[in-house]
């Protein structure tokens, strides 16, 4: 592989590694908090996906409104599974991850009833390509991106330099204590939970301009972004950021090599390897940040 190669695979690998990024965090925001193992994250994911197809966007400015009918639809939805369900498993997470289970089939179920399982293709809003020297830049891998480094950026002022982001911290390393001490933590465990689904939500609408989806997409995705928050560290945001960037990467240089049928296997791999040397991955798990 020529250096040009190995650069265009690792700036394909940039743009999934984002979306691992926003399904890695939003599961960690959520453990770190209520120590909750959510796999249904990866069904929230394809509401929003599929919100966004339906609006069908076909210029920048409807791409935005899909987007923002995408985060509505599941912020509403998040804010519905956490109030009616996931707010009386607290205590005991295990309860939780079944519920989270039986959510998989229900929200699967749904959306193929409205849409069937067919995949489905976003019709592309940017199809110019940016060239410099042998590199291709997509402009819909850029904007994928451009938007997760933004959402980045917003999320690390928030939850370091805002009283908001140092009470969800406070509530992840201690809940009892951060409630003795004034901070609302259930009305904390809602709004990250809200967080977590918009984080979700943006994922989906980004897949949806890169790759065909279908209602069983989410639960492959789901499984790599736990393997995105296990390898970085379970409940630590940065942690969580690179593994996905680690994992991406090596993900499209393996593609790159030839081997692309094993591209999907590189995530369980690293997590296993890193699992046994390092237990608590990347960067020390159970803090927010």
């Amino acid at each position: 592989m020529d250096v040009w190669t190995f650069t265009q695979q690792a700036f394909n690998g940039l743009s999934v590694a984002s979306i691992y990024m926003l399904v890695g965090v939003g599961i960690t925001l959520v453990f770190g908090l209520t120590g909750l193992v959510n796999f249904a994250h990866g069904e929230v994911m394809m509401v929003g996906a599929y919100t966004v197809l339906a609006v069908a966007p076909r210029s920048l400015t409807a791409l935005c409104l899909a987007f923002l009918a995408a985060v509505a639809v599941v912020s509403i939805l998040s804010f519905a599974m956490e109030r009616a369900l996931f707010r009386f498993t607290i205590n005991k997470p295990i309860n939780g991850f079944l519920i989270s289970l039986g959510l998989i089939l229900i929200l699967q179920n749904t959306l193929i009833e409205f849409f069937s399982a067919d995949p489905r293709t976003l019709p592309p809003v940017f199809e110019s390509v940016w060239q410099i020297g042998e590199l291709r830049f997509a402009s819909q891998r850029l904007l994928v991106v451009g938007v997760t480094g933004s959402i980045f950026i917003v999320l690390y002022v928030v939850l370091t330099r805002t009283r908001i982001g140092v009470a969800i911290r406070a509530a992840a390393m201690d809940r009892e204590t951060a409630g003795l001490m004034a901070v609302p933590v259930n009305k904390i465990i809602t709004a990250t939970f809200v967080v977590g689904g918009v984080l979700a939500a943006i994922a989906g609408g980004l897949l949806t301009t890169l790759f065909p989806v279908s209602p069983h997409l989410g639960s492959l995705l789901v499984v790599k972004g736990f393997a995105v928050a296990l390898v970085g560290g379970l409940g630590n945001v940065a942690g969580a950021v690179l593994a996905a960037l680690v994992i991406g990467l090596t993900e499209a240089i393996i593609s790159g090599f030839g081997y692309s049928e094993w591209s999907d296997a590189a995530a369980f791999v690293i997590m296993v390897l890193i699992l046994l040397i390092r237990p608590q991955g990347f960067l020390r798990g159970t803090e927010v940040a």
